[in-house]
């Protein structure tokens, strides 16, 4: 399921339309896996909500339900760790940079030590089957490590305890976009990454072909159809929809 971006009620819709949560909004999916793509806040208006729902969910699938590390979510804590000093871009700091990119204030004032725990341990990328689950449709990941766990470890490392430089870095990364339209970036990252296709969020549909978010009702398949973009812009108003892949 693609970003979510403070839509917990739709969220939550989604997950029952597709079966995967009772009425109760309780998990109901059985053996099935669940992954979000990261960017459960900002932009909307309950991103502690979405966090909330999805750690519930996650708690009783016993682990079936999980979501990446999506850059809003390095934006939050940034903001938590950082937020008056000036990142790379002159005269912008770290809060000014997540309010210019729809931070919510009281996203920052619900989040609970827990939330930060939890955000902070998120996989920026995971190998699910043949399918490899990234956030960004970029390359740049591969500056992280050239394994799923070594991104892993050098991305929860700079959360944890990295320098406002390396916080910076880090949010270039998994802020950067577009740049799956090139078959060797896809190739770079499936050869250090695992899978055969690749499945992403953080660009919207609605962008990339030029179109109401309302009318984007399916994912974007290209790349000689091993590249998959799930961002169906929930908060500009798209309806959403549920990948089975």
């Amino acid at each position: 399921m693609g970003d979510v971006h403070g839509c917990r009620d739709a969220l939550a819709t989604l997950l029952s339309d597709a079966g995967l949560v009772d009425a109760e909004e309780r998990w109901a999916g059985g053996d099935a896996r669940v992954w979000l793509v990261g960017d459960l806040t900002d932009r909307g208006p309950d991103g502690i909500g979405a966090i909330d729902l999805v750690r519930r969910l996650e708690q009783q699938s016993e682990g079936a339900v999980r979501c990446l590390l999506g850059n809003h979510e390095v934006l939050l804590l940034s903001v938590l760790r950082f937020g008056g000093e000036e990142t790379s871009i002159p005269g912008e700091s770290f809060h000014g940079l997540w309010r210019r990119n729809g931070g919510v204030e009281s996203d920052v004032r619900g989040l609970t030590p827990e939330h930060v725990s939890w955000i902070a341990a998120l996989p920026p990328l995971a190998l699910e089957g043949e399918t490899l689950l990234i956030h960004a449709d970029t390359s740049a990941y591969l500056a992280l490590g050239r394994s799923v766990d070594a991104v892993a470890r050098a991305t929860h490392a700079v959360l944890a305890a990295g320098s406002v430089n390396e916080m910076d870095d880090l949010l270039g990364i998994v802020s950067d976009r577009m740049r799956l339209d090139d078959p060797a970036a896809v190739q770079a990252l499936l050869d250090a990454y695992g899978g055969t296709r690749i499945v992403h969020g953080h660009t919207p549909i609605a962008s990339l072909v030029g179109v109401d978010p309302r009318s984007v009702t399916e994912p974007l398949v290209y790349g000689d159809g091993r590249v998959t973009n799930v961002d169906h812009c929930l908060f500009a108003g798209g309806p959403g929809f549920v990948t089975r892949l």
